[in-house]
């Protein structure tokens, strides 16, 4: 299921690829996402926080990283919008 903030653009049974936008400043919900890739679609600052840890990340247009399945936040750090692609595996895929 789609969180607030991200779109659903393809779903099969192996993946599910969301387009997730998070205005200036905005902090999302906390989220549970499986394993994936997060493809930077414009330059990103953002503040990831993991049980309690806190991670500031600062991505360029056109990065690809890999993260194992977590439940997380995010901020926006930026006075623009941040906007990514995730692929995201599905169980068993």
């Amino acid at each position: 299921m789609a969180q607030a903030g991200a779109n659903v653009v393809f779903e099969n049974e192996r993946i599910r690829v969301l387009r997730r936008q998070s205005g200036p400043h905005e902090s999302n919900s906390r989220e549970s996402r499986h394993d994936r890739l997060i493809v930077y679609l414009q330059d990103g600052h953002v503040i990831r926080t993991e049980n309690g840890k806190q991670e500031d990340i600062r991505r360029s247009a056109g990065d690809v990283v890999r993260r194992n399945r977590s439940q997380h936040q995010i901020e926006n750090l930026k006075d623009t919008d941040h906007e990514v692609i995730i692929v995201e595996l599905k169980e068993g895929a």
